[in-house]
């Protein structure tokens, strides 16, 4: 069966879209299929799930950006392959959920993250800034036979912006109420907060760490990935002595808003006074000093945008959504709000993002701008992303 067409695609105000995106932690690809109509400012998930990256492909992409060192041949090789991994991931999730090429409208796809200049670079005579998400968007489109979009940021930051967070227009759509000032906490591998405000006022920024130094540490020292549900975290002390050395690094001493670099916060970790530290304690006294790290840089964002205001609700998506201990700290230190997981609001908390990159793809199509210059810094609205032809 033949792939919609181009016009077709064109003439319809609901487009049947699949979100792809693959967070700076590297665990795999997520994939949200969604009916999305911008113009109502309406999504709705029909299906998603997520297709694991193999480990040797994982450990590759995480030792690119922790180093930032890599040899250019290998990595176009990289985005190569990973533009062939998402087209068969997509292929097996059709098949799975029982998607035809007709079932599909479009494909918005994030990439993945390999580098991002948090702050401007002077090279030659021009100060500059950039990002660099991996995946070719070209053999997803030539291979499927589908319209894909793809390099949301860059287009952000070729009018001044930062390129990140970009989420936040789709958080408006979704977690916004008449009368309420919502703060949304995305926790992947860098946390960033959206806060909604009455009258659709919308700030936003990176925080600092989400999992990323959490996950490292339980690869690092234990058989696992991931700290699951936060219990080695439980079973161990916050140590304060740690905690100020963190705060005080300049990574997280920015004025705000910023744009954090999954690389810079990793590298925290090889500071020598950190790291001696961190050799005295255990792994779960690290663990909890971590998430508490993440914990309060999050409160102390929110703080600096919304000043003396108390938002009424603190909701939590992404893969932080499931560390219990990370989820009561949050409360600790938000004592007088309601937190919450973004699955109170009808969404699944793993396919925020995926499902914000289907968002962006339609307000490509329809001509409309992705970014918020209020939250990026970006001197105007552009319409964001890059178009690949079937």
């Amino acid at each position: 069966m033949k792939a919609v067409s181009l016009e077709e695609v064109l003439q319809k105000e609901s487009r049947l879209t699949l979100g792809l995106m693959s967070g700076t932690s590297a665990d795999g690809l997520d994939i949200a299929y969604c009916e999305v109509n911008v113009r109502n400012h309406f999504l709705k998930n029909l299906a998603s799930a997520t297709i694991p990256y193999p480990a040797n492909l994982r450990e590759k992409i995480l030792g690119i950006a922790r180093t930032r060192k890599t040899d250019l041949a290998e990595l176009l090789g990289l985005s190569s392959y990973l533009g062939h991994f998402y087209a068969d991931a997509i292929e097996l999730f059709c098949r799975d959920h029982e998607i035809t090429k007709r079932g599909v409208d479009l494909v918005g796809s994030h990439g993945q993250t390999v580098a991002h200049l948090s702050r401007p670079l002077q090279f030659l005579d021009r100060s500059v800034t950039g990002t660099l998400q991996i995946g070719e968007a070209e053999v997803i489109a030539k291979r499927l036979g589908i319209l894909t979009v793809s390099d949301f940021r860059s287009g952000d930051i070729a009018v001044g912006g930062s390129g990140a967070p970009l989420t936040p227009i789709y958080h408006r759509a979704v977690f916004s109420r008449e009368g309420k000032t919502n703060v949304v906490v995305n926790i992947g591998g860098i946390a960033n907060i959206t806060i909604l405000k009455e009258g659709g006022v919308c700030l936003a920024t990176d925080t600092g760490p989400g999992n990323c130094l959490l996950d490292t540490i339980v690869r690092d020292r234990t058989d696992h990935h991931f700290d699951d549900s936060g219990k080695l975290a439980s079973s161990g002390e916050i140590d304060e002595a740690l905690l100020s050395k963190l705060l005080q690094s300049e990574v997280l001493q920015r004025r705000l808003p910023v744009s954090h670099d999954r690389g810079e916060i990793l590298r925290l970790l090889d500071d020598d006074d950190i790291a001696i530290s961190m050799n005295k304690l255990s792994t779960e006294s690290i663990l909890a000093t971590l998430s508490e790290l993440t914990a309060i840089t999050i409160k102390h964002a929110t703080d600096q945008v919304l000043g003396s205001a108390t938002p009424d609700s603190v909701i939590v998506c992404g893969g932080g959504a499931h560390n219990s201990f990370l989820m009561r700290r949050l409360q600790h230190h938000f004592s007088r709000s309601r937190v919450l997981s973004a699955a109170e609001f009808g969404v699944d908390v793993d396919f925020v993002e995926a499902e914000a990159f289907a968002y962006l793809a339609n307000l490509t199509l329809s001509s409309l701008s992705g970014n918020l210059p209020q939250v990026t810094g970006a001197s105007r609205a552009a319409i964001l992303g890059k178009i690949s032809l079937p």
